[in-house]
């Protein structure tokens, strides 16, 4: 037996004109899929680039926060550098 059965044990035949059109967009198809992984690759790369970037800007702001609430602590004047949650705290504290 040869080709494809059906429940009726009858062949599914396809021409060889509707082999080369399936066999086209299964290449199409996958050269589309190939492309599209790689692009999620690249993409994904960018993006852990950024996640890193991202991470050393907030290091250095959590560090620079510190150093200037250390020198206002040093002169005296501790209130003058806080952060965003202590100035929230501050702003609900006034408004009770």
């Amino acid at each position: 037996m040869r080709g494809k059965m059906t429940k009726n044990n009858q062949r599914i035949g396809f021409t060889k004109d509707q082999m080369i059109q399936f066999l086209k967009i299964f290449q199409h198809n996958t050269d589309t899929m190939l492309e599209m992984e790689e692009q999620n690759y690249e993409n994904n790369k960018k993006y852990m680039a950024m996640e890193q970037q991202l991470f050393h800007e907030k290091w250095k702001c959590r560090y620079l926060v510190r150093r200037i609430k250390n020198i206002a602590k040093h002169y005296g004047v501790p209130d003058l550098a806080v952060t965003e949650e202590e100035l929230d705290e501050q702003i609900k504290r006034s408004e009770n």
